[in-house]
């Protein structure tokens, strides 16, 4: 077992969980205030709770349903929003980048019994393959993100990702947007932790290896939308996520989920567009421990203040049905099993609101539904709140902050005791140094506190890191 897992397990996967369901709306504002795919992954760390590790995602905006058909075109070099079907010259371009961040955290071990501060180095290059034509776009790309530590004993960790999508105007009426990424964490030096004491007459070669964990993700999506005409849409969804571990006792937890969905939106004016829709997801913890299937039906309505300003919002009723293998009392011989079935009606609801001036942008979203809790809480009943908020001091300084609060309680009978309550705030200076280097000071600070976790002995964590980072981007237009 990897000495580090719990910062990158805890933080990233059982906090930043998103909702159960496919969604195509605008994504909120990144934690970190990095802009580009290269300086997400130049953020994250085994301590960071501002990275997304998991799902690429992390992703995006609760929006409860997709917006509808997409703008195809994005021109490459200052991307203006084109209208969909019009003339554009076809165009591929090449980006490069390359990050390099310096942290150190008060407390790098998340619920440890001994808190321990450390400094982290992280290297991230990345790289992106996009093509613009009349009627797709596509792209392809990788990251690789390098992280080591100066405390004695931690080993160095490899988090390659790679992604890709496109989106293609079928005709006048039908669009189909796929999106996929995918994450592989393990250590390139060493695949096994060695511990060494000294030889006994029972034990003469007191050797124990312990395998390190190798952990991988992904996140697929795909909406097919059909627009009826000026008002009227209709957007079929469908998703698929892994979380997981190699080489682990850990495995034991891995994470499937799988889910569809089908949304009708119908904009009533130019401000306010109302639909409904319908998903189901089903989610595998365990390799069948334990499975449960969320459906939800759901309304919806977005409306439009003003020019700068927008408030949208969704409820709706939820059925879970979880299925969970209990073990009752277990023997060397092995373990008597029980099997709980559980039902039960939920409320699930929640809304956003965004603002944007001419130098301030604030986006706040909250949200309340059974959702994924992740590999170490099951099925959840889950309360989140996310605010941001962004200042441009100058044409080349910017601040930004950001809070946010999760709450997540187990929902099923195997999980039904664990708890995870959570609170991480940030602030930071972006300064724009060159066209192409960007360079950020960032300061986090993380609460969180825990009940029947595994692997977790403290029952409160608290953590203030300090990071900066420095990001170069290049890129390049390859013709058509």
């Amino acid at each position: 077992m990897k000495q580090q897992w719990g910062p990158l397990l805890i933080v990233t996967v059982l906090l930043l969980v998103p909702l159960a369901w496919p969604q195509t709306g605008a994504g909120d504002a990144s934690q970190s205030g990095a802009g580009d795919w290269g300086q997400q992954t130049a953020s994250a760390s085994p301590q960071s709770g501002s990275g997304d590790t998991s799902q690429s995602g992390a992703e995006s905006g609760q929006q409860p349903a997709s917006e509808g058909p997409q703008p195809v075109f994005t021109h490459p070099e200052d991307r203006p929003p084109l209208a969909l079907l019009s003339e554009v010259t076809a165009n591929s371009y090449l980006n490069l980048g390359l990050g390099l961040t310096t942290a150190w955290d008060s407390n790098a071990g998340t619920f440890a019994y001994r808190p321990y501060s450390a400094a982290w180095f992280i290297v991230s290059p990345s790289l992106e393959v996009r093509q613009t034509r009349p009627t797709l776009t596509w792209y392809v790309g990788a990251a690789g993100g390098f992280t080591t530590a100066t405390n004695a004993g931690y080993y160095n960790t490899a988090n390659p990702t790679a992604r890709a999508g496109l989106l293609y105007q079928i005709n006048a009426h039908w669009q189909l947007n796929v999106r996929d990424s995918y994450l592989y964490s393990y250590d390139p030096f060493q695949r096994y932790l060695t511990y060494s004491s000294a030889p006994t007459f029972n034990q003469p070669n007191p050797t124990i290896y312990v395998p390190l964990t190798t952990t991988e993700s992904n996140y697929g999506n795909i909406d097919l939308t059909y627009q009826i005409n000026g008002r009227d849409s209709i957007t079929w969804s469908g998703a698929e996520s892994f979380q997981r571990y190699l080489h682990s006792a850990y495995s034991a937890y891995d994470l499937y989920s799988y889910a569809g969905g089908s949304y009708y939106q119908h904009r009533i004016s130019a401000r306010l567009a109302v639909g409904g829709g319908y998903t189901f997801t089903a989610l595998d913890f365990g390799h069948g421990t334990s499975r449960s299937g969320i459906s939800l039906v759901q309304i919806f309505a977005s409306y439009q203040l003003g020019p700068h300003m927008y408030v949208s919002g969704w409820a709706g009723p939820e059925y879970t049905a979880t299925k969970n293998l209990v073990p009752i009392l277990c023997l060397p011989s092995g373990c008597f099993i029980e099997l709980f079935h559980n039902t039960a009606w939920d409320d699930a609801f929640g809304g956003s609101f965004g603002w944007q001036g001419q130098r301030n942008a604030i986006n706040l979203t909250f949200y309340k539904a059974v959702s994924d809790g992740g590999i170490l809480l099951g099925v959840v009943r889950l309360y989140q709140f996310n605010g941001n908020f962004l200042r441009q001091l100058s044409p080349r300084w910017s601040f930004n902050g950001s809070l946010q609060y999760g709450n997540n309680t187990g929902y099923s009978t195997a999980f039904n005791a664990r708890h995870l309550n959570s609170f991480i705030a940030n602030a930071g200076l972006v300064r724009q140094v060159t066209p192409r280097v960007t360079a950020s000071l960032l300061y986090f600070r993380y609460y969180e506190t825990q009940k029947n976790l595994i692997g977790a002995f403290a029952p409160k964590w608290i953590d203030n890191r300090i990071q900066f980072t420095l990001q170069y981007g290049w890129g390049h237009s390859l013709g058509r």
